[in-house]
């Protein structure tokens, strides 16, 4: 995840106010920042680690929701779930949120 462009690819898909693209980046850059300090944490477990990045990931993404107008949240979901599926449209083998 690139936070430069990450928020452009947010707004986008939900349609972000200045001001919404202005409050999100900063969450991404937060969330990028915490996610290389854990991939450099070397007493981690790689099951803690990937414990660790999901909780990262989800405190961002309930950040994001919180921003967002009832039709961009509904948005916001369905690019999560997208996500989250493979290539054949099956959900791959990543841990259900």
């Amino acid at each position: 995840m690139d936070p430069d462009r990450e928020p452009l690819h947010l707004s986008r898909e939900l349609n972000l106010t200045t001001d919404q693209q202005a409050q999100i980046k900063p969450l991404l850059v937060n969330q990028q920042e915490k996610m290389q300090a854990l991939t450099q944490d070397q007493f981690l477990s790689q099951e803690d680690r990937h414990t660790k990045a999901q909780s990262i990931t989800e405190d961002t993404h309930s950040k994001i929701e919180a921003l967002l107008s009832d039709e961009q949240k509904q948005k916001f979901e369905a690019m999560r779930q997208r996500m989250h599926r493979g290539p054949s449209g099956s959900p791959e083998s990543a841990p259900q949120e």
